[in-house]
């Protein structure tokens, strides 16, 4: 008998330190993606501005919105027992902000053809502090848990953001003339930021070199060196669109590789 209740409290146990364990990772990860849909969303508004309205940049800013709001709402839930609660709630206030800008803008585009470049340029600055509230809030739980993600799971997320953030710097440049008034979020030119993303995706694939993670590795670097020629020679030829898509399959390569380990 005492056996039974000895196993039934080991049980017990182990279920509580999962769940434990289980509630700061499932918050980074939700922090992540709050990261990569803000970043995203401003993307795809530069692409829905610059190329007149096009419906399908619109259709694609309402799922970067979309994914913002959902991870927003889990992240919601899980702050209180991390100690987060009022950061989540800094963000929000602020994500409501960028959201408020964007149902403006968009409905400027549509209903005259043209954003105020101002507000365009404070939605893009307030998504880019957004985005800082969140990488703080992201190293504040890391610290306080004591719980991080494998080496290499935080590699492929660094590196999805850095390229989420060379995206938008590119389509800001590269779908309009007033590129450069948007682009006061960003501290780093485009060519360094090539090769910060570069030097990382080496130190990615020495973290992995495994056989079952070449194809993956493979992808990531074969559409990269397309982009990266690109993002160096923004001035030269644009194409935008290209790098839009080339950028989310990488992200999907990079999020794949974070579930594998």
């Amino acid at each position: 008998m005492k056996t039974a209740i000895n196993l039934i409290r080991i049980g017990a146990f182990l279920l509580f330190s999962q769940a434990v364990m289980a509630t700061p990772q499932q918050l980074l990860t939700d922090l992540q993606h709050m990261r990569l849909a803000a970043t995203n969303a401003i993307t795809n508004f530069y692409m829905f501005s610059g190329l007149d309205a096009d419906s399908k940049y619109e259709r694609r800013i309402d799922v970067a919105l979309g994914k913002f709001n959902a991870s927003l709402a889990s992240a919601r839930e899980l702050a209180a027992v991390n100690s987060l609660g009022d950061d989540i709630a800094a963000i929000e206030a602020e994500w409501n902000s960028v959201s408020d800008l964007m149902t403006t803008n968009r409905n400027d585009m549509l209903n005259q053809g043209f954003p105020n470049v101002r507000l365009v340029d404070e939605m893009g600055r307030t998504s880019a502090e957004v985005v800082d509230k969140i990488s703080k809030a992201y190293d504040k739980l890391q610290q306080s848990s004591g719980i991080r993600p494998s080496p290499v799971v935080e590699k492929a997320r660094d590196l999805a953001l850095l390229m989420e953030e060379i995206t938008s710097q590119y389509a800001a440049r590269g779908t309009t003339n007033l590129g450069q008034v948007f682009m006061g979020s960003y501290e780093r030119t485009l060519t360094d930021m090539a090769d910060d993303f570069h030097q990382q995706l080496q130190a990615l694939e020495e973290m992995v070199r495994q056989g079952q993670n070449d194809v993956l590795m493979n992808n990531v670097n074969s559409k990269w060196r397309f982009m990266e020629e690109r993002i160096k020679n923004y001035n030269e030829n644009t194409v935008p669109f290209l790098v839009v898509s080339y950028n989310d399959r990488i992200i999907e390569h990079l999020e794949e590789l974070e579930r594998r380990f």
